[in-house]
């Protein structure tokens, strides 16, 4: 997800053109050294260092053409941002004549580059398409595709398509370790956004077990963020995402995207100042990129902001998140909408504030996430909303932060101020201290 495609490259000696007779006389020259270092950029691909992926992958190329090579290193470039970059290093494949595991090695990092670094989401789906129907059976290589096809519905807003595409490829015994990364990841991220938290943390484990490489480790580890908030271990959810962004050097992405899976966890927590901190080099990092991380990081700092007050900040903030949102990261298609809300809380315009977070809760419901839903509605309670409690008992949320949420809104909507006192008592009590300030004020203005 996000950009973080796979690397299911070829192994050792596979050709990139087999109409190329010079690489054949190469391919006897190679030494094991120049092995070596094919080897050591896949495993620095793997491990996030993508400068030293770059490196490698360059000079592997400088002592003779390798398929291995050429997509570790265009996966390098691509995961820096350089989409262009890595196309010039794709195209100069010469695909007809590749056997179809190597078309299929080639066509996922491609395809992954045009959705995300080039923002032609259309085209690579379309393209990945072509390269399915290329295939002259059912197997590990159309599973494969399947996966990263999946991940795309994710990314494009249709998590209920995505769950359907990524079940058929982790139940098919054929599917290959690449497909397995792809499809957990992204099953892990769809389940808990959609409130099927008991499936998420085995979903992970899966992924993280098929050895995927890259950032699709964030992808199922927003999952397991997500699932811990929304059943109150919020204690655990910040450490999960804490442990990215220790594991990741300050100059990779990934530790961007670690910053900003903690800034998350601690919205959720009221502590909007210290998201701030995180956020706003987050975005100025994954901005720059493709990333569907990007948008998002811009959404929650406008969001941060908002709560903050910080009136100008949050505008410019949103109409960044505003810019840079499309088809890619349309699954934070709520998220864009809550940060509108909290933006228009800063200008005190009320009325605005709660319809956009209605507007998020919607647009969550739409596309069947309730789990992002609930938070909505929650937020919109926390906004003046005195209509939210239906909209809550109807998303049947039975985790921790759904029935608290539920009581909440139920309160607010009563004007019952000892009841108020409750839910600001319980949401103190899983740490969720923004929630539980605005129910404790709007108690005291009951009572007024």
């Amino acid at each position: 997800m996000f950009g973080g495609h796979g690397s299911n490259v070829p192994g050792r000696g596979h050709r990139l053109n087999r109409r190329v007779p010079r690489f054949a006389r190469r391919r006897r020259q190679y030494t094991s050294a120049v092995v070596d270092r094919i080897a050591d950029a896949a495993k620095a691909l793997a491990s996030g260092d993508l400068a030293a992926a770059e490196d490698l992958g360059r000079a592997a190329l400088l002592d003779g053409e390798s398929l291995t090579a050429r997509l570790t290193l265009a996966q390098a470039l691509a995961w820096q941002g350089r989409g262009r970059d890595a196309d010039a290093v794709l195209s100069e494949v010469d695909h007809p004549t590749l056997s179809e595991s190597d078309l299929v090695a080639w066509a996922l990092p491609r395809a992954a580059n045009q959705f995300w670094m080039l923002d032609e989401p259309e085209r690579a789906t379309a393209f990945l398409r072509a390269v399915r129907g290329r295939m002259t059976s059912e197997g590990a290589a159309t599973r494969t595709i399947d996966a990263l096809l999946g991940t795309f519905a994710m990314n494009a807003g249709s998590p209920q398509r995505a769950m359907q595409i990524t079940r058929d490829v982790l139940a098919d015994p054929t599917a290959d370790l690449q497909a397995v990364g792809w499809a957990a990841a992204a099953a892990a991220l769809c389940s808990a956004r959609m409130g099927s938290f008991a499936e998420v943390d085995a979903l992970a484990a899966r992924a993280i077990g098929a050895g995927h490489p890259g950032l699709l480790r964030f992808t199922s580890a927003f999952g397991q963020t997500t699932a811990l908030v929304m059943s109150g271990e919020l204690d655990r959810a910040q450490q999960l995402a804490q442990q990215l962004v220790d594991g990741a050097q300050p100059s990779q992405p990934g530790h961007a995207i670690g910053g900003l899976l903690v800034a998350d966890v601690l919205i959720a927590r009221g502590d909007v100042a210290g998201a701030v901190a995180l956020l706003e080099p987050a975005a100025a990092a994954l901005g720059a990129t493709g990333y569907s991380w990007g948008p998002l990081a811009w959404m929650s700092l406008a969001h941060a902001l908002g709560q903050l007050g910080r009136v100008a900040d949050a505008g410019r903030m949103l109409a960044r998140a505003e810019s840079r949102h499309g088809l890619k990261s349309m699954l934070f298609a709520p998220e864009l909408a809550l940060a509108r809300a909290w933006t228009a809380a800063a200008r005190r315009d009320g009325a605005g504030a709660i319809e956009a977070a209605r507007e998020s809760a919607r647009a969550a419901e739409r596309g069947g996430q309730s789990a992002v839903a609930l938070r909505a509605l929650i937020d919109a309670v926390r906004l003046g909303d005195t209509r939210a409690a239906d909209a809550i008992e109807r998303l049947e949320m039975n985790c921790a932060v759904g029935l608290l949420g539920l009581s909440y809104a139920q309160a607010f909507t009563a004007g019952d101020a000892e009841a108020l006192d409750a839910a600001a008592a319980a949401f103190d009590g899983i740490g969720m201290r923004g929630v539980a300030a605005d129910a404790a004020r709007q108690a005291a203005a009951t009572r007024d």
